[in-house]
């Protein structure tokens, strides 16, 4: 049977209906806020703009006001009990516009010196679903629209597939310094798998590896990094994360079945925005970062965003460092009504040094004979041992209305990377030596050279037809990367764990060159359709047919290979839209990942092909900001390589599948509490290899269940309006690693973080965080083995004007 074909077996739309009577609403919605009725507000000084948003989004009233009114204008921070109508009015105090009311029962903004009541108002209706950009901001904890999925600007209760948004609202509050950070209260995500590091962002999301090596970290609906080892994305210059989960090739190509993180960058605004931080933690850490935009001609034909930081800190490992630099320009011109091109650059450097990857056997947890790698131990050469990663990018985004129905959006980025780094591997399993304190080690040193050319080209057409509203997309985008890697590797002196010292250092060998030169290109053809019967019921299909071709030479033999796929993808999806909120989905998606390799006949191998089933449910009642999605799953992947027993070669016999349930939660319950809950079950095992051993086993580094919970809250009831405190947990639970080893489990923790912060007024503000509140000691394994991130402090100072 085909891949394709398999789209028929999806169950009939009476399952659907069947669903559909098992749920029933939690909450009934709530009517808008009456204009007199008082409201407990927090606004930031800001843009007029954003502040009379913010007031319609938590009223539920509306706004109708010419957006040339209060263009430009700044509005003071308002904060305490107020009616509608007086937090407006407070805002305009001493401009010259008035509050009115318009027949409708609508909130009017109008010039005073307009006595005609004959001014023709550009009405602009200010709430959620109309200012929520799903590529640009979300203003708030919630967000509820999302362009990953479908690469179109679609409600998330219209989208049949598990998408996770982290928003820059939260990015802000928790201050995470990494994107594998952010994702951490992520539900089916696990970050950094092989433990602690500073050099790259590791994830593996619903049991599979979807790191930069697969092509699942995308910038901007882009491919961006070739390998692991480019250098982490700066969460700073992000606007908002976006994890979609599960197979997802139809529109973006070769990608491993667990899924895809796509971020999306801060872009230029409209409204003036100025901010400057600064931070101190333990371990020594110092870093500043600023962001800034705003227009820079009165008819506002040019915005800017420029966006930097800089950190230079120590670790809990004294010799390794966390120093970065990071800027990113960036300029639209909108040249007309119809027409807009925004120029987007970034540039970062990377410098700090691997931890050590230890085998089980060798750690704290393990009960074989001789000593262990203690936790603050650094089991490397700090004067070998390094990394240095320089990575930039260039490109811009086009997008043309060629008529009311129909846009065209066009999108191109070259990335370039070089990275040189040293290290050691603690390669034994077992401790030798009379004292059983004799630890064997292995360098390896690496010269790395990344690039690549990614574009995107798509037609939009929006029409309707009877009771039929249609989205269709056709496009073509096209993806060429060189990785160019030059390694050495061998033996390094021993260390004793028993009496523990440094400058044995190796002598690296360069006569052998292990590294490679790998050329690799993918086009592919997509089409999708989005449609809406009677607004109750969304269809997505999506088709998409896909060539690559690769070469790669071997430095070390100066042998060529090549190789050539072509595959045909597919998703269908559907979704009910019930007036109380809720959106139950059922889907069928597909994915294919290009292997490299051939097996014992010198045959090439073929992708990796990924499928997924997917029942979810997503709840958003009318006048709530409020986001429950719940996601039941199976997903498999085949042709997987798998070594053969006794010899050099590998089959693509292997399969593995991953089945579980998925819950998230995230509330903005009252104007002062915010809440985020997640679950994860995740059944993650190795169906079929060559070995017998594996078949069976979980797959390493996966727990059964992970939970995270955050809560954070403004005293604005005790009359500390300006104070707001924060608490979150992070629960992994057990996992197992390689099936070789006897004691294979690795306990379970959960990790407490903690923050404050304190307005002092409109412009500055205070904050404090705290990660592994109780210094919780964990481990990590999957592959090798790293121990957890120690407690981290920091305190920071913002400035905002």
């Amino acid at each position: 049977m085909s891949r394709l074909s398999r789209l028929a077996l999806l169950p009939a739309p009476s399952l659907l209906a069947l669903m559909l009577g098992c749920f029933s609403p939690v909450i009934q919605a709530e009517p808008p806020a009456t204009q007199q009725q008082r409201l407990v507000f927090d606004l930031p000084a800001g843009s007029l703009e954003r502040s009379l948003t913010a007031i319609a989004r938590q009223s539920g009233l509306s706004i109708i006001f010419d957006p040339t009114l209060v263009r430009g204008q700044q509005a003071a921070a308002l904060r305490g009990s107020f009616s509608i109508e007086q937090a407006i009015q407070q805002l305009l105090q001493g401009r010259n516009l008035q509050l009115r009311h318009t027949d409708s029962g609508a909130l009017s903004i109008e010039p005073i010196s307009d006595n005609s009541g004959n001014m023709e108002l550009s009405s602009m209706l200010v709430d959620d679903q109309h200012r929520e950009d799903a590529r640009g901001p979300a203003y708030g904890l919630v967000a509820t629209r999302s362009a990953t999925a479908t690469k179109t600007d679609t409600a998330l209760r219209e989208t049949p597939q598990a998408i996770s948004i982290i928003t820059r609202e939260e990015m802000q509050t928790r201050r995470q310094d990494s994107l594998a950070n952010t994702l951490q209260y992520t539900a089916g995500v696990v970050t950094q798998p092989n433990g602690y590091s500073r050099v790259a962002d590791d994830y593996r999301l619903r049991g599979f590896d979807i790191g930069p090596r697969t092509g699942g970290v995308l910038r901007d609906g882009l491919k961006l990094q070739s390998t692991q080892f480019e250098g982490g994305q700066e969460p700073y210059g992000l606007e908002r994360v976006e994890v979609l989960k599960g197979a997802s090739s139809v529109l973006y190509g070769q990608l491993a079945p667990g899924g895809l993180v796509n971020t999306v960058s801060k872009r230029p605004t409209d409204e003036e925005l100025h901010e400057i931080n600064f931070e101190y933690g333990n371990f020594q850490r110092r870093q500043v970062s600023t962001d800034h935009g705003g227009r820079l001609d009165d008819q506002g034909r040019f915005t800017y965003r420029l966006t930097a930081l800089w950190r230079d800190s120590e670790t809990q490992y004294t010799s390794i460092d966390d120093d970065k630099r990071f800027i990113a320009p960036a300029l639209t011109w909108n040249i007309d009504d119809d027409t807009r091109l925004t120029l987007m650059a970034s540039y970062q450097e990377t410098r700090t040094t691997l931890t050590p990857p230890m085998h089980y056997n060798i750690t704290k947890y393990s009960n074989t004979p001789g000593r262990k790698v203690p936790y603050d131990l650094f089991a490397g050469e700090p004067s070998f041992d390094d990394y240095s990663g320089d990575m930039g990018t260039l490109g811009y985004l086009f997008e043309h209305q060629l008529d009311e129905g129909l846009k065209l959006r066009h999108a191109l980025r070259y990335f370039e990377s070089e990275t040189d780094y040293d290290y050691i591997s603690l390669s034994s399993s077992r401790v030798t030596g009379p004292n059983l304190s004799n630890l064997s080690r292995s360098y390896n040193s690496r010269e790395d050279r990344a690039t690549g050319w990614a574009s995107d080209t798509n037609l939009q057409w929006n029409f309707d037809s009877g009771r039929w509203e249609h989205t269709l997309l056709a496009g073509l985008d096209y993806y060429y990367k060189t990785y160019d890697s030059h390694r050495f590797s061998g033996n390094a002196p021993s260390f004793d764990l028993a009496n523990p010292s440094y400058g044995n250092l190796p002598t690296v060998n360069t006569n052998i060159d292990r590294g490679s030169d790998l050329h690799s290109r993918q086009a592919g053809f997509y089409l999708q359709e989005q449609a809406k019967f009677d607004q109750r019921w969304v269809f997505v299909l999506g088709l998409r047919q896909d060539w690559a071709r690769s070469y790669t030479n071997n430095y070390r033999d100066k042998t060529r290979t090549s190789k050539s796929d072509q595959e045909l993808s597919g998703r269908i999806g559907m979704v009910y839209l019930a007036d109380n909120g809720l959106s139950p989905y059922i889907s069928y998606s597909q994915s294919f990942l290009p292997t490299d390799g051939i097996d014992s006949s010198g045959k090439s191998f073929e992708p990796t092909e990924g499928e997924q089933y997917e029942i979810g449910l997503r709840y958003q009642p009318p006048g709530y900001n409020l986001m429950l999605s719940a996601a039941v799953y199976r997903l498999t992947q085949e042709n997987v390589v798998s070594s053969i027993p006794g010899s050099d070669y590998d089959e693509q016999t292997g399969k593995e599948r991953s089945k579980g349930l998925e819950l998230e939660l995230k509330a903005g319950l009252t104007p002062d509490l915010n809440l985020s809950v997640a679950y994860s079950y995740t059944d993650a095992h190795i169906i079929k290899d060559n070995d017998p051993v594996l078949e069976g086993s979980r797959i390493e580094g996966i727990p059964y269940h992970s939970a995270s919970l955050w809560l954070d809250y403004r005293l604005t009831q005790f009359g500390l309006p300006g104070l707001k405190v924060g608490a979150g947990a992070r629960y992994n639970g057990t996992t197992k690693t390689s099936a070789s080893i006897t004691d294979r489990n690795i306990p379970a923790y959960t990790l407490v973080d903690a923050l404050i912060s304190y307005d002092i007024n409109s412009h500055w503000q205070l904050s404090a965080k705290v990660q592994n509140l109780a210094n919780k000691r964990y481990l990590y394994c999957a592959n090798s083995c790293r121990y957890g991130d120690e407690r981290t402090a920091i305190s920071s100072l913002s400035y905002r004007w």
